[in-house]
């Protein structure tokens, strides 16, 4: 028989009670104030913060933080979690209900006008129906009408960010109209500026172009070379690019430093630029947020700058845009595998949200928020990964056809993908395959876009 400790029971029951304290101090807040409430005794990690942000819009409180950041947990075992949650069906009804309505995200605007809808007990389908009972969602018929009279074609569901443009504008509805027959669509490019030679051959350290891709007029360049900068830069010029959107990886320093290069040779030029924030794929809200803030420290004062709706346009490449950053225009570039009116298959929402722009798209593309892409063809097949595609070019004939698409679309911006890719075999710039063709396309159909005519080449 084992002996028994004088002192173990009152030691069990002095911890037993002091246990109960703990459970109770904890406990009665959550009772108090609700599930929203913000955890004040055990402050929650910043990775768990943005988690919920992105999935609730509101912070974690104390018992979700103490189920959470008392273990180690994966990003997708928490998604499905919280995703599983009444809550989260309730946030993700209500804010599909604002994309419907008013073909807008309550979250661009901050969390506060969702999470108060969410935390009233209204049914969803009444808060639709009192949204589309708003002065607001009058004033995005009025413009919504007047965009499928001009346009010749309803916005609703694709181009809800023109629609929140001019519904922000200001202007009479004869005043858009006038305006909108005007508009002549701007004309961009996707350039990557990541290529130099090592002991493997010519790629961007991660991956070597293959042998059999044509080899650019230029030679196997290396992209810090001003020389070739200042190449590039003319030919774009020539061909009548009015901005080009330049590639900048987060991790790696000398992508920001060729970047700062690239921008200072375009002083004395037309040609404007636009930096893509690549890298943030599965970040943060935070990472992508400071990622932001520190191209936007870097590049937006600069007089080459493009300016987008009064402020500078910045880019995050196939990341969520679940934040904001005061005095920037943001949007996300992302390639889907099928992009539909009101749908998207790149977030698990599935919503088009208006700061969503098209990488590139098979023809016929889309117009995605005043966005119609061109690509003069692609190919994976090379690249060994698990699932490839291929367009081919067909002489040119792909390029020229989605032009032609994109002229007819009458949008905001054309842009194409791209001057350099080499590695998707995307590219325009010239070649020793098809010489300078694509750059006598491109300066024909941009004169057509400028004109705000409809033609071919």
């Amino acid at each position: 028989m084992r002996a028994r400790h004088p002192s173990a029971r009152p030691g069990f029951i002095i911890a037993g009670l002091v246990l109960v304290v703990l459970v109770t101090l904890l406990v009665l807040p959550l009772q108090r104030e609700g599930t929203t409430t913000t955890a004040k005794g055990f402050p929650p990690s910043q990775r768990l913060v943005d988690s919920f942000m992105a999935l609730l819009c509101r912070p974690p409180n104390d018992a979700e933080t103490l189920r959470w950041d008392t273990k180690v947990f994966t990003s997708g075992e928490l998604s499905a979690s919280v995703r599983a949650t009444p809550e989260s069906f309730r946030v993700r009804a209500i804010r599909k209900a604002f994309v419907d309505v008013l073909l807008r995200d309550p979250v661009e605007d901050g969390c506060s006008e969702l999470r108060e809808w969410t935390d009233r007990p209204t049914d969803v389908r009444d808060i639709a129906r009192r949204l589309a009972s708003s002065p607001e969602a009058q004033r995005v018929q009025e413009i919504r009408a007047v965009l499928r009279n001009s346009q010749g074609r309803d916005p609703a569901g694709w181009d809800n960010g023109t629609v929140q443009r001019w519904a922000r504008s200001g202007f009479t509805a004869d005043e858009v109209e006038a305006r909108v027959r005007a508009q002549r669509p701007l004309v961009g490019v996707h350039y990557f500026a990541w290529y130099e030679e090592d002991s493997r051959g010519w790629g961007n350290r991660v991956t070597v172009v293959p042998k059999d891709t044509p080899q650019p007029s230029l030679g196997w360049y290396k992209s810090s070379d001003v020389g070739v900068m200042d190449a590039h830069i003319k030919q774009m010029t020539e061909a009548g690019f009015d901005f080009v959107i330049l590639q900048v990886v987060v991790e790696r320093p000398e992508s920001w430093e060729i970047a700062h290069t690239f921008l200072n040779r375009l002083e004395g030029t037309r040609l404007k630029a636009v930096v893509m924030v690549d890298g943030l794929y599965t970040a943060t809200i935070t990472t992508s947020r400071a990622s932001i803030e520190k191209a936007s420290g870097e590049f937006a004062s600069h007089p080459s700058y493009f300016w987008l709706q009064g402020s500078p346009l910045f880019l995050l490449y196939s990341g969520r845009l679940d934040f904001r950053v005061p005095g920037i225009t943001l949007r996300n570039v992302y390639w889907a595998d099928r992009y539909a009116p009101g749908e998207n298959t790149f977030n698990p929402d599935g919503l088009l949200y208006p700061h969503d722009w098209a990488f590139w798209s098979p023809t016929p593309q889309p117009i995605v928020n005043g966005v119609v892409p061109i690509t003069p063809g692609y190919s994976d097949t090379h690249l060994a990964r698990s699932e490839s595609m291929e367009y081919p070019r067909d002489e040119g004939r792909m390029y020229r056809e989605q032009w032609q698409r994109a002229l007819a679309l009458r949008p905001e911006f054309v842009i194409v993908y791209s001057w350099n890719e080499h590695f998707e075999r995307t590219a325009i710039e010239p070649t020793s395959a098809w010489g300078d063709q694509y750059l006598r396309w491109t300066a024909c159909y941009a004169a057509h876009a400028h004109a705000g005519r409809e033609g071919t080449c």
